[in-house]
């Protein structure tokens, strides 16, 4: 069982545990000899590393394999960085997965529980039986269950695209409070369905990288097909509500330039957009400000998905963000999102 953990680890201390193989790139250094730049990653967070001329060593491991190392963690450019000695491949019955790809604090049993007990809120009828026929779709589910919302940008981890639902779907709901003559059902499935066809754009099963067939069609395109198939099952299914279906799933990215093939043509799109660029966005600054608490000085390193460097918020005067020193139990009761119910009352 690994022992030693990522979050763990401190500059000028010696390293001797094993890494899941994030990213893997050879370069050349200023004096022409040859280098090995790395990312590893556990359940804790990433680090970088470097094997210096490392045309010595036998270096027979690739992305997605579990590496156990031997170094010194340095400081560089605030952030810690491992200098490699030794590095060997595991074998794979030496090591359980789920101790090197992080994963939601939150049971996924449970968050997919809440899911269902919401949607099931929803009228009978055709756009209820369409979205119970893809969430209670057990190959489906089991996916829907473990998929991250994305490789790095945001809920990068197992579970990670149903946490990211749930909030939106409490978003969605509270918007739909303020904005009373907007479609709560229609909304409620574009949150829902928007992401659909990450579930086989990515690999989730050693680290998280894209399928071929997510690289060469995405998940835009993918989750369309999933919804085709489930709508031609269900008989006389509203032609203008599989349109405006479809369209919630095509127009989520909101922008041509941004891979949206259609830009939001109603009002329910354009929620379903702005709550998925608020929610995502809001996730990548908190992740960041976790991976970078013990860095030096006000300012995060930069943010490659958002472009820019952070301003912590221990900088200002505004209250911190919450810490995983939470207890579970207060953890849970912060992140159990609301049901909403036909008569307009509320259970929590």
């Amino acid at each position: 069982m690994k022992q030693d953990f990522i979050a763990d680890l401190k500059p000028e201390t010696a390293v001797h545990t094993t890494f899941l193989v994030h990213l893997k790139e050879r370069k050349t250094a200023n004096n022409g000899s040859a280098y090995l730049d790395l990312t590893f990653r556990d359940s804790s967070g990433v680090i970088t590393a470097k094997i210096w001329d490392c045309d010595r060593f036998k270096l027979d491991f690739e992305v997605g394999d579990v590496v156990l190392v031997d170094g010194t963690v340095e400081e560089y450019r605030g952030t810690g960085q491992i200098r490699i000695r030794k590095i060997a491949k595991c074998a794979v019955e030496e090591f359980d997965l789920r101790d090197y790809l992080p994963r939601s604090k939150r049971d996924p049993e449970e968050m997919y529980a809440l899911l269902v007990a919401r949607l099931k809120q929803v009228p009978e009828g055709p756009l209820l039986a369409l979205l119970l026929s893809v969430i209670e779709d057990p190959g489906i589910a089991e996916k829907y269950k473990l998929a991250p919302a994305a490789t790095s940008y945001h809920h990068a981890y197992l579970g990670g695209l149903l946490e990211h639902v749930l909030s939106l779907v409490e978003l969605g709901d509270k918007l739909c409070d303020h904005y009373e003559w907007l479609d709560r059902d229609l909304v409620l499935a574009g949150l829902v369905l928007h992401d659909l066809g990450k579930i086989e754009e990515l690999n989730f099963a050693k680290g998280f990288t894209y399928t071929t067939r997510g690289q060469l069609l995405g998940h835009i395109t993918i989750g369309l097909e999933i919804l085709s198939e489930k709508i031609r099952l269900i008989p006389e299914f509203p032609p203008a509500l599989r349109d405006k279906v479809e369209h919630l799933i095509l127009a989520h990215h909101g922008k041509l330039e941004f891979g949206s093939p259609k830009e939001p043509m109603f009002p329910e799109a354009l929620l379903v957009h702005y709550l998925d660029d608020l929610d995502s966005k809001l996730e990548s600054m908190r992740a960041q400000f976790i991976t970078d608490k013990n860095r030096v000085g006000d300012w995060t390193a930069r943010n490659r998905a958002l472009g820019r460097e952070l301003l912590k918020p221990a900088a200002t005067e505004s209250a911190p963000i919450k810490s995983d020193s939470t207890s579970p139990a207060q953890q849970k009761a912060d992140q159990q999102p609301k049901l909403y119910f036909r008569n307009g009352q509320e259970k929590s």
